[in-house]
């Protein structure tokens, strides 16, 4: 007759370490995941902000899409935000050279325009930054393609600021 010689495992602790880092990996993408992009320890709360923007080189027809409370969406449907009502319209402005090789600032006779104005948006102001409808960071200086019902425009951020309340 034989004898068994079957040996049990034996786990060190450098096994356990390993499978205590697994777990703690699974759990942290857990987390990640039940808090979606907004950190779940955060303090702050979403509000409402004002993001100042330019668009440079539109037609002049388009002037009646940026009325107050116009709505525009990102490109992968987020809502970006509604426009309030201060946008304002200058002739683009040309640099042509001139007799002597200089460039001179003109501006455009053709009906294009560039736009400066504001929207209201709905976002939380983190450590890393201004986050738009707790899924994108924004911040000044970067340019967005944007949409609504009637047009589609690039625009460039120049500044976001909470929205005051005054009583």
């Amino acid at each position: 007759m034989k004898k068994s010689t079957k040996k049990l495992r034996q786990y060190s602790a450098a096994d356990v370490f390993l499978w205590l880092l697994l777990l703690m990996c699974i759990v942290g993408i857990g987390i990640r995941i039940a808090a979606g992009t907004r950190s779940i320890f955060t303090k702050e709360t979403p509000g409402e902000y004002l993001v100042s923007y330019v668009i440079t080189d539109m037609r002049s027809e388009y002037s009646d899409y940026f009325s107050e409370g116009m709505e525009y969406y990102l490109e992968d449907g987020t809502p970006f935000g509604s426009l309030t009502g201060d946008a304002v319209f200058t002739p683009t402005r040309e640099y042509l050279e001139d007799e002597n090789g200089q460039y001179v600032a003109s501006y455009n006779s053709s009906g294009r325009v560039d736009v400066k104005g504001t929207a209201k948006v709905e976002g939380i102001m983190t450590e890393q930054g201004f986050m738009l409808e707790d899924k994108m960071y924004l911040a000044a200086n970067m340019s967005l393609t944007v949409y609504s019902t009637e047009m589609m425009a690039e625009i460039l951020i120049t500044d976001i600021s909470k929205v005051s309340v005054q009583n």
